[in-house]
């Protein structure tokens, strides 16, 4: 046959070339020398071939050994096994133009890539900086193959810094008690509030450092970010620029400094006669003084300190800082204080707080403070301290909740009682003159435990009761429904199912911080309840959770948990 005389058949196949010189063909030719053609014999005939630098597509070399194992005697064919392939090379860009990555696939029996190859790519691309020098791209075309090769880098840019502003006055407000040599806290003395005076340094401008440019792989120059030149703010309030230095500025007068954008402002102390229909309600980034009184419904706010030389009545205060009152709170109010609070005359609700109404988010007769309260004397008001409580005369129908101690009686105006009735709750300590009332009015006495933990397993225990009791309503309906299917809507029955679901997860969420809570709930040892001359029937004082009821009237007691028992001493 022609075939048999253009190629050199062994076991009945040989190689040879398309006409085109491009395609690598097999021939097949029935011979009595036929033998269990494998890949791997296949791969060493073609190996030992002139065609062995060729590329084989093997898919179709398999297609071959099958056709050539079910050939018949009588048969001869040829087909494609492979090809001859150029090497081919790509350069990829990177979205920033940053960096450039060059590829080579190698040649197959074809044309190589050479330097010129790959300058003419890079040429296309328009890429013309930070490219590797030639022998790095000769040394990478010598490997033959190559993925991903840094083949040019651009010069990123050196960002500049901005101008900044560096605040030079310590506006933190660490107000605190003063402390004898004995370690006693003197709740009445807090010290000045913190003023700027004339001519004080109050902030730096520290000028910008221009930054570099930079170049990407196309030539573009990339300009540097940064390095503004900002100028200290226009509001210049109390402030004026250093004559000698323009790149600081001073105090203008003595006064409150407040920060601005880029720049610091001095406002001298807010003072008005009253907050009355006046004057309006107060707000104020600053401290307030208020020369006279605080009337019934005014609002008062302050970034900073307050001090009311008159009385409050019936109106709502909030500041930041302090709170000194020289007066009285009388009515419905509600003082919301950061730091510490001192009342000289004491406050009066309209209504008796009992111990049923502790946690009613509607009474409004309420301090709250993170830190202290002292207060003349106390009735019908709930006071809530993150430390102590101090109530120089007595306390009457109140609740009183501190995170450490509460102290009545210091100075006591003749009341037979320091501590009658109401919720008296802290961590530490409770020390009053007399605790109860010769009238047997209900009072209660509590330390030993954090009172807010105790506070918020309370509502935990309540929400849990209600989404028990409203898991238990929806079980009930979905049950009727089930039996009357004519009774339920589609959209009834998922509104219901939503609702039991997120009843579910809000429930097992409760519980969760009910079990951490309870695991985590600390009893002080050392915690105590003072009654510095006696102690009237219907007093109940709990010291970590055991509960002791005054059956009769008491003298000088002191009172603390050993061994789960109750301890009551003179001393």
């Amino acid at each position: 046959m022609a075939m048999s005389e253009e190629v050199e058949i062994k076991n009945g196949f040989g190689f040879k070339l398309s006409p085109d010189d491009k395609k690598l063909l097999i021939v097949y030719e029935p011979c009595d020398d036929k033998i269990d053609l494998t890949f791997n014999i296949f791969k060493e005939r073609f190996t030992d071939s002139p065609f062995a630098a060729l590329f084989i597509n093997d898919y179709l070399v398999s297609e071959f050994l099958r056709r050539y194992k079910n050939a018949l005697d009588t048969e001869s064919f040829e087909c494609e096994i492979g090809e001859r392939r150029d090497a081919s090379c790509n350069v990829v860009v990177s979205i920033d133009k940053m960096q450039a990555f060059f590829s080579l696939t190698p040649n197959f029996g074809g044309k190589e890539i050479t330097l010129a190859d790959v300058k003419s790519v890079l040429a296309e691309k328009k890429i013309v900086w930070g490219i590797i020098s030639n022998e790095e791209i000769e040394e990478a075309l010598a490997m033959g193959r190559v993925a991903n090769l840094l083949i040019a880098q651009g010069l990123p840019p050196v960002p500049g810094i901005d101008a900044r502003f560096e605040n030079l006055v310590n506006d933190a407000r660490e107000r605190k008690p003063s402390i004898d040599e004995h370690g006693n806290a003197d709740y009445r003395e807090l010290g000045d509030i913190a003023i700027v005076h004339k001519d004080d340094v109050l902030m730096q401008r520290i000028p910008p450092v221009p930054g570099k440019k930079g170049s990407n792989i196309l030539g573009v120059i990339i300009n540097p970010t940064g390095g503004l030149n900002t100028p200290f703010s226009g509001d210049k309030k109390g402030v004026h620029l250093n004559p000698e230095n323009n790149n600081q500025l001073l105090a203008d007068i003595t006064g409150q400094p407040v920060p601005v954008l880029n720049g610091i402002i001095v406002q001298p102390i807010l003072t008005v006669k009253h907050v009355d229909f006046e004057s309006g309600n107060i707000r104020f980034d600053g401290s307030v003084v208020v020369k006279g009184d605080v009337k019934k419904g005014m609002k008062m706010y302050a970034l900073e300190d307050i001090t009311i030389e008159g009385s409050v009545e019936d109106a709502q205060i909030e500041c930041m800082g302090c709170l000194n009152i020289k007066g009285g709170v009388t009515g419905n109010s509600k003082l919301t204080v950061n730091g510490d609070i001192n009342i000289k005359g004491g406050v009066q609700g309209y209504q008796e707080i009992t111990e049923f109404e502790t946690n009613d988010e509607n009474n409004a007769a309420k301090i709250i403070t993170h830190c202290s309260v002292i207060v003349g004397f106390s009735e019908n008001f709930s006071i809530e301290a993150g430390v102590d409580i101090i109530v120089e005369k007595y306390a009457m129908n109140s609740h009183l909740m501190a995170g450490n101690a509460i102290l009545t009686g210091a100075k006591n105006s003749g009341k037979k009682s320091s501590i009658m009735g109401g919720v008296t709750w802290a961590m530490m300590l409770v020390k009053g003159t007399i605790i109860g009332s010769n009238s047997g009015i209900k009072t209660c006495i509590q330390v030993g435990s954090n009172p807010y933990v105790q506070k918020r397993e309370s509502e935990l225990k309540i929400l849990l009761e209600s989404h028990e009791k409203e898991q238990e309503d929806i079980h009930k309906i979905l049950a009727f429904i089930d039996t009357h299917p004519e009774k339920g809507k589609a959209e009834t029955l998922e509104k219901l199912h939503h609702t039991l679901s997120k009843l579910i997860i809000e429930t097992e969420m409760y519980n969760a911080e009910l079990n951490e809570l309870t695991a985590n709930m600390a009893i002080i040892i050392d915690a105590k309840v003072v009654a510095e001359r006696g102690v009237y029937v219907g007093t109940e004082i709990a010291i970590n959770g055991v509960l002791w009821k005054a059956q009769e009237n008491r003298g000088k007691s002191t009172f603390r948990v050993k061994d789960a028992e109750m301890v009551i001493g003179t001393r």
